[in-house]
C-alpha cells in the first residue's frame, strides 16, 4: 500500500501553483479525529484484553491482600477486620517460618547456580572454538543448544514424576548405577526420604529444568556483542577466562539481571517441583514451601483442599497433616517450569563467532579450550539426555523389569504399556482436553495480546504507560497467591470446573508476557507505514490486520511457540480451579495417575503416560527450534 506523493516545486514552478490538496501536512500538526471507528477499535483492542485482565488477574491478587487483612475462613459471607494480625500470627508459627526459610534458600542457591552454569556454558558455545584466524563458537553448538533445551519443554509435573522414579529407592536409575559400580550403601538410599538430601536433590532437579533457556538467553546476549571487541582483548593478550570475567559478563548484565529476576520468582512460588517431588514436605519439612503450605494446610477443607488430595489414597486429613509435618513424618513414596523478558544495549551486524579476527594464529591453548569445552558440553547432554532416554526405555519395560533391572534395555518392547495409559489411565481424554483447552487459549491469548500491545506501543494518550507496566507486572505475580479469590470468582461466573474457565483463565495469566513480547515488536515498526495507510483511506482495523500485524508476524509466531509450551506445561491453575475428573488436563490427570500406580503398580503405563506427555511438546520444539532459538536473540535485541 501506497501513498501519493506530493509533487516538488522547482525553480520553473511556483509553489502557489501547486494544488493545496497535494502538498503535504506536516506531521506535528496532524490530530487524530476520533471517529465512530477508533472508538471501537480502542474499545475492542484495549478494552476487551483488558477487562480480561483485570477481573482474572488484577482483582483475585487485590481481594487476596484485602482478605489477609480480615478473619476471613473461606466460606462465611461474615468477616472482621484485624489489620496486621494475621501477619503477626503467621510469622510466629514454626511451619510458615521453615517455609519461608526453605524459599529463601531457594531463592539464593537456584538463581546464582544456574546463572553460573548457564554463563559458562553460554561461554563455551560461543567463543570456546579453536581460532585459525577467526573467534568463533564451538563446533557443533546447534546441536548442544537443542539438547539443552529439552528440560524447558517438558512440564515440570512431568520432570517431578520423571526425576522422583530416578532416585527411587528401590528401582531409581541413580541407586542402580552407584549399586552397579560397587558403592553397596546406596542400594536402598532414599534421596527424597532423607533429610540432608532431600533439599539439594530438589534444587538440583529445579536447577536442571532452568539452565537450558538461560544458557540460551545468554548466547544471545554474547552474539549481539560487537566482535571487534573480543579482537582487541586477544590482541592485547587478554586470555578467554579474562575475557569472559571482564567482557563478556560485564556487557551482558542486562541478561544476567533479567535471569536474575525472573529466577527469584520462580524459586519464591517452586510449588510444582516440591509438590510431586514430596506432596507433604519432606522429612523433617526439609522441602516445605509457602505456596505449598498455603494448599496443604493453611487453607480450610473445601473444594481447593480436596483438590490437592484427589487421586492420594494417602492424604491425610488437615489435621493428621498438621501433626505428621511437626513431628517430622513423611510419607514412606516420593513422587517425582519459562519466560523472556531481555534487553540489551549493545547491538552490532557483526557477531563475534562469524567476523574474522586478523594476524592472529591458532594456538595450542585454543584446541586445549576447545577439546575441554567438548567433553563438558557432552557430559552436560548426557545430563540432560539420560533422564529423558531412561524413561522412554522403561515405558517399553513391564513392572519386574523396571524394578529388577532399572538401566538394563527390556528384553521385549512392551506396547501395550501405551494403549494402557491412553485407555485405562485415561491419557487419551486428558489429551484431548488438554488440546481443546490449549489451543482456545492460545488463540485467544495471541489475538487480546497482539491488540492490547499494538495500541499501547503505537498510540498516545492519557493513561497509556500506566496500562502498560500494569501488565508487566503481572510477570511477577505469583500465581498461588491469588488461587484462592479467583476460585471464588470463576464459582460466581458458573465457569469453575469448565473447560471455557479454564481457557479464560489460562488467557488471563498468558497476556502480560505477550503483552510484552509483542509491544516491542510493535514499537520498532516503522511509523510511515501506518501514515500511508491511513492517507490511502485504511481505517484503524484495516491497518492492523492487513498491514501492521503481518509486518509482526516473526515475534507474533515466536511468543505463540512460547506461549504454547507454557500453557501446554500448565499444572498449578488446573489443579485448583478443576475438580471435574471429565475435564482434566494432561499435567493434572498424569500426577493423578502417578499417585494411584504407587498402589496398583503399572509402572510401565506410567512412563508410557510420561513419554505421551512429553512427546507433542519435544516435536514442537524440534520443528521450530530455530525460530525458538532465534526469538530468544530478538528479544534481547530489542
Amino acid at each position: 500500500m501506497s501513498a501519493s506523493v506530493p509533487p516538488r516545486a522547482t525553480a520553473g514552478v511556483a509553489l502557489e501553483d501547486t494544488p493545496v490538496s497535494a502538498m503535504a501536512v506536516p506531521r506535528r500538526h496532524r490530530k487524530r479525529q476520533w471517529t465512530f471507528d477508533k472508538v471501537s477499535f480502542f474499545a475492542v483492542f484495549l478494552g476487551l484484553p483488558l477487562v480480561v485482565y483485570l477481573v482474572f488477574v488484577v482483582s483475585p491478587f487485590i481481594q487476596a491482600f484485602y482478605y489477609s487483612l480480615t478473619n476471613w475462613g473461606g466460606f462465611s459471607a461474615m468477616f472482621d477486620f484485624v489489620g496486621l494480625a494475621n501477619y503477626t500470627k503467621i510469622l510466629t508459627d514454626d511451619l510458615f517460618t521453615r517455609a519461608m526459610l526453605n524459599n529463601v534458600i531457594l531463592a539464593i542457591v537456584v538463581p546464582i547456580v544456574t546463572i553460573v552454569l548457564s554463563l559458562v556454558l553460554a561461554v563455551l558455545l560461543t567463543v570456546a572454538g579453536s581460532s585459525y584466524g577467526q573467534t568463533r563458537g564451538l563446533g557443533h553448538s546447534g546441536f548442544y543448544r537443542v539438547v539443552s533445551f529439552f528440560p524447558y519443554c517438558v512440564p515440570a509435573v512431568v520432570i517431578g514424576l520423571m526425576w522422583g522414579q530416578i532416585f527411587d529407592p528401590s528401582h531409581g536409575l541413580v541407586n542402580g548405577l552407584l549399586t552397579g559400580v560397587g558403592i553397596s550403601g546406596a542400594k536402598e538410599f532414599a534421596w527424597l526420604g532423607e533429610k540432608s538430601t532431600a533439599m539439594p536433590i530438589s534444587m538440583f532437579i529445579m536447577i536442571w529444568a532452568y539452565i537450558g533457556f538461560y544458557m540460551l538467553l545468554f548466547v544471545a546476549g554474547i552474539k549481539s556483542i560487537p566482535a571487534e571487541i573480543f579482537e582487541a582483548a586477544r590482541i592485547d593478550g587478554a586470555g578467554r577466562f579474562r575475557t569472559a570475567v571482564s567482557i563478556t559478563v560485564p556487557l551482558i548484565r542486562d541478561n544476567v539481571q533479567t535471569a536474575w529476576i525472573y529466577l527469584g520468582i520462580a524459586s519464591l512460588d517452586a510449588f510444582v517441583y516440591m509438590s510431586v517431588l514430596n506432596p507433604f514436605g519432606g522429612p523433617g519439612n526439609s522441602t516445605l514451601v509457602m505456596s505449598q503450605q498455603l494448599f496443604t494446610v493453611r487453607l480450610p477443607e473445601g473444594p481447593v483442599r480436596r483438590r490437592m488430595c484427589d487421586g492420594r489414597r494417602d492424604c491425610p486429613h488437615d489435621d493428621d497433616l498438621r501433626r505428621d509435618r511437626r513431628s517430622g513424618e513423611s510419607s514412606d513414596r516420593r513422587q517425582g517450569h519459562g519466560d523472556s523478558g531481555m534487553s540489551n544495549t549493545l547491538t552490532a551486524p557483526l557477531r563475534a563467532d562469524e567476523v574474522a579476527v586478523h594476524h592472529v594464529k591458532a594456538t595450542r591453548g585454543d584446541k586445549t579450550v576447545s577439546t575441554v569445552a567438548h567433553i563438558l558440553l557432552i557430559i552436560w547432554s548426557i545430563i540432560v539426555v539420560g533422564p529423558l532416554l531412561w524413561t522412554l526405555l522403561s515405558s517399553f519395560k513391564t513392572t519386574t523389569e523396571i524394578f529388577s533391572s532399572p538401566f538394563a534395555l527390556p528384553k521385549k518392547l512392551q506396547w501395550k504399556n501405551f494403549s494402557n495409559a491412553w485407555t485405562t489411565a485415561g491419557i487419551g481424554d486428558y489429551f484431548i482436553n488438554t488440546v481443546i483447552v490449549v489451543f482456545g487459549a492460545l488463540i485467544l491469548v495471541m489475538v487480546f495480546g497482539a491488540m492490547s500491545a499494538y495500541v499501547l506501543a503505537r498510540f498516545k494518550f492519557y493513561g497509556n504507560k500506566v496500562i502498560y507496566v500494569l501488565f508487566l507486572a503481572g510477570n511477577t505475580f505469583p500465581i498461588f497467591l491469588a488461587v484462592v479469590p479467583l476460585f471464588f470468582t470463576l464459582k460466581n461466573l458458573g465457569l469453575l470446573n469448565t473447560r471455557p474457565g479454564l481457557i479464560i483463565t489460562y488467557v488471563a495469566f498468558a497476556l502480560p508476557f505477550t503483552v510484552f513480547f509483542l509491544y516491542a515488536f510493535f514499537k520498532t515498526l516503522p511509523n510511515e507505514i501506518y501514515e500511508a495507510a491511513e492517507i490511502d483511506g485504511a481505517g484503524e482495523w484495516t491497518t492492523f490486520f492487513l498491514v501492521m500485524l503481518p509486518m509482526a508476524k516473526p515475534g507474533f509466531a515466536s511468543v505463540a511457540i512460547f506461549n504454547f509450551l507454557g500453557l501446554w506445561n500448565q499444572y498449578l491453575i488446573p489443579v485448583a480451579l478443576n475438580t471435574n475428573t471429565s475435564n482434566y488436563v494432561l499435567s493434572q490427570g498424569l500426577a493423578a495417575f502417578a499417585a494411584r500406580t504407587n498402589y496398583e503398580v503399572d509402572f510401565g503405563a506410567l512412563f508410557a503416560s510420561v513419554v505421551l506427555t512429553i512427546l507433542p511438546v519435544l516435536i514442537v520444539y524440534i520443528i521450530f527450534q530455530r525460530q525458538l532459538q532465534g526469538s530468544v536473540s530478538q528479544g534481547t535485541m530489542k
